[in-house]
């Protein structure tokens, strides 16, 4: 597990720094507090082994880049996302005398830089930059991503299959890629442990299945006790599919990471505690550590009290993040403290 972050420069994180991260962490704080930006960067951090490919789909899914060039060659996505590098670094400004650096130290070190340097093709041309990406303990494995999309250098996914990973956002919940994870827990143990999950929602579902139109609406189909005929996903509501995206990326990232932006569904706020007894829970099981972002009052509560309930309290914690100008911090709270500002109703948002 990751215990402590320092991001240098990374979007709108100058110098930040958060530590005594637990298994299951709720982060907190008001528009343009960092709170998706901090979920990026553990993204990039864990998975360094395929860097460029993992920065290229958070940045689509950041709208920063198109999605039509995801859809043909991979090389001019590369040539798009050299355009809109200055997104990712701090203030907009790209600077070699100012480096992303995202680090973890403590229990489970890694690093990670990335930074502009002048390219050797074209060193009469200021515009004509390429980006280094450094990764491994000591920064010894390089990635170089030039302006006209060509790399030097090559992925070592070996650095991050041992950690799987999995990054939802609302744009994220394709019925495409939830049909791809549950491909790979079909027919195992996994299946019935995302049943369990949708239970809390409808105790009557029996079973899930993907029909062969995998990207379409109506491509999802339950199986309800009592009806003979399965019903399709869409008929339940937005919060169905959310729960599912969110169990189906938690069973399939075991001895991994779950980072979940705005992980509440809308949901009824007794559903919501259900919900995070299974992320906890699964979270304990699978050896997962789990990142996730809300507004929402109702999910503060419902979290606070899933973690009141456990043996071991300590595997819940909640941070909010603090910006005063340029300077973004994280408060830590306790699960006992987190649990006097619910019931007093402190405003901890």
């Amino acid at each position: 597990m990751l215990r402590d972050i320092n991001i240098l420069n990374y979007r709108c994180f100058k110098d930040f720094y958060i530590d005594n991260l637990a298994r299951v962490n709720l982060i907190v704080g008001m528009n343009n507090s960092g709170k998706t930006s901090l979920l990026e960067a553990i993204y990039l951090l864990v998975n360094q082994g395929k860097i460029h490919r993992s920065l290229i789909e958070m940045l689509n899914s950041r709208g920063d880049i198109d999605k039509q060039f995801n859809q043909n060659l991979f090389n001019q996505s590369l040539r798009v996302y050299n355009e809109e590098i200055k997104n990712i670094f701090q203030g907009y400004q790209i600077s070699s005398h100012h480096p992303i650096r995202i680090i973890s130290q403590n229990q489970y070190p890694l690093s990670l830089a990335i930074e502009p340097q002048l390219s050797d093709r074209n060193l009469l041309n200021p515009e004509n930059f390429e980006i280094v990406f450094s990764y491994g303990l000591q920064l010894e494995n390089q990635i170089i991503i030039y302006s006209d999309g060509t790399i030097r250098g090559k992925d070592e996914p070996f650095l991050s299959s041992n950690h799987s990973s999995q990054f939802l956002t609302i744009s994220t919940l394709s019925f495409g890629k939830m049909a791809e994870l549950w491909n790979s827990i079909l027919l195992t143990p996994k299946e019935n442990k995302v049943v369990e999950a949708l239970q809390i929602l409808e105790p009557s579902i029996e079973r899930i299945g993907f029909t062969s139109h995998q990207t379409s609406r109506h491509s999802i189909l339950l199986k309800l006790s009592g009806n003979s005929n399965p019903i399709p996903l869409t008929s339940m509501g937005d919060g169905m599919r959310r729960i599912l995206a969110i169990a189906i990326a938690a069973v399939t990232v075991e001895n991994g990471f779950l980072l979940v932006d705005e992980i509440d569904p809308g949901l009824y706020y007794q559903t919501q505690t259900d919900m995070w007894h299974f992320v906890l829970e699964v979270a304990k099981q699978l050896n997962i550590q789990v990142f996730a972002t809300t507004h929402s009052w109702d999910c503060i509560t419902a979290f606070a009290e899933a973690v009141a309930q456990l043996e071991d309290r300590s595997v819940g914690k909640l941070f909010r993040l603090s910006r005063r100008d340029e300077n973004i911090r994280a408060v830590e709270y306790t699960p006992d403290e987190l649990s006097i500002a619910v019931n007093q109703s402190i405003e901890v948002r």
